[in-house]
């Protein structure tokens, strides 16, 4: 990723969204907020991931936006208000449906931040998608500060 802060881009690549929305480390240390993995293995991070993550991919469904961001850390709350979150939902509602299943795939933890992936199904594909979130702990709340279709 490129520069500071929040990036948001569609792009479409054979039968393949591709939507990035990110918030840059450097961001997020600007902000002050001290950031932490979320946890050390497979098991904890799952126990703390999935359940943020069925939130999210329920409200995105659901096309309900306070359920939907009630994990984002202010500076994504902010890069994705409402009006947003619905342009860029319906859009993906349309080429990819709505979310189906999902398969846990494994974690990176490159900074102070942990990435999560799932192989993910939705209703109008037929191939998988890969499901990106990243996930920060600061003081003893996790908090989503990117989130990935690709």
């Amino acid at each position: 990723m490129r520069g500071w802060g929040i990036r948001l881009k569609t792009m479409v690549t054979g039968r393949f969204l591709v939507l990035m929305l990110a918030v840059s480390l450097t961001l997020s240390l600007m902000t002050g907020a001290a950031a932490d993995p979320i946890g050390k293995n497979d098991k904890q991070v799952r126990a703390a991931a999935d359940p943020i993550l069925d939130n999210l991919l329920a409200s995105f469904n659901a096309g309900d936006y306070a359920k939907y961001s009630r994990d984002f850390d202010a500076t994504l709350k902010d890069a994705m208000p409402e009006e947003k979150f619905q342009k860029v939902r319906d859009d993906l509602i349309n080429r990819i449906g709505k979310y189906q299943s999902r398969q846990y795939l494994g974690f990176l933890q490159p900074n102070e931040h942990t990435d999560i992936l799932w192989k993910g199904k939705f209703s109008n594909t037929t191939g998988d998608i890969l499901i990106k979130m990243r996930v920060s702990k600061r003081k003893d709340k996790k908090v989503v500060v990117g989130l990935w279709f690709q």
